[in-house]
């Protein structure tokens, strides 16, 4: 089987979930393709088999986007830090996470998914913040511990409630702005 062609269908199933939101149907994926159902079933089982690759993908590009920062030279720490925090796939900025507010509902075991992928992987960006703390550029009382709580917790509101769509702001507009907020409390 082609990866590309799967990799195809990952993107086109993007671009009509910026559409249709969660209510999009393989019909609407074979309609936006120009292909046939049956050719998404030689790939993908279900619909929330796609799904469930699309976090897998939409993760590896963002671990991967980690990784550049962490290698890119000539960033102070803090400015490190911050793009590590906010780090998103320039290829993913068009996708309105806005609709997926109603994931935790209907399709639950991706959702479960996508809040541990949130969740993992913490260990650089902590690294970087106890860096920061010796080096005076972050409060001695900072609780990075607590700092995770409250980034995942900021995170996972944008999936699991309408508060981007009711702000009229987008994922990565409003993860920069938690982001700043979070930076500036730890401020030294």
């Amino acid at each position: 089987m082609s990866e590309d062609q799967k990799i195809k269908i990952l993107k086109s199933t993007i671009k009509v979930f910026n559409i249709k939101g969660l209510k999009l149907t393989m019909d609407d994926i074979a309609e936006y393709m120009g292909i046939s159902k049956k050719t998404i079933y030689k790939y993908y089982d279900s619909k929330e088999e796609i799904f469930d690759r699309i976090v897998d993908y939409v993760f590896s590009d963002i671990k991967k986007r980690e990784q550049e920062i962490l290698d890119e030279e000539g960033l102070s720490l803090e400015e490190r830090v911050r793009k590590l925090l906010a780090a998103f796939p320039e290829r993913f900025t068009e996708v309105d996470f806005a609709k997926l507010g109603d994931l935790k509902d209907k399709y639950p075991k991706i959702h479960k998914k996508l809040k541990k992928r949130l969740e993992s992987g913490w260990e650089p960006t902590l690294e970087l913040l106890e860096q920061g703390k010796r080096e005076g550029l972050y409060r001695e009382d900072a609780n990075f511990q607590i700092f995770k709580v409250m980034m995942d917790a900021s995170i996972a509101r944008f999936f699991e409630t309408d508060a981007l769509k009711k702000n009229k702001i987008s994922y990565v507009e409003a993860l920069n702005q938690v982001v700043d907020i979070l930076l500036t409390g730890i401020k030294a």
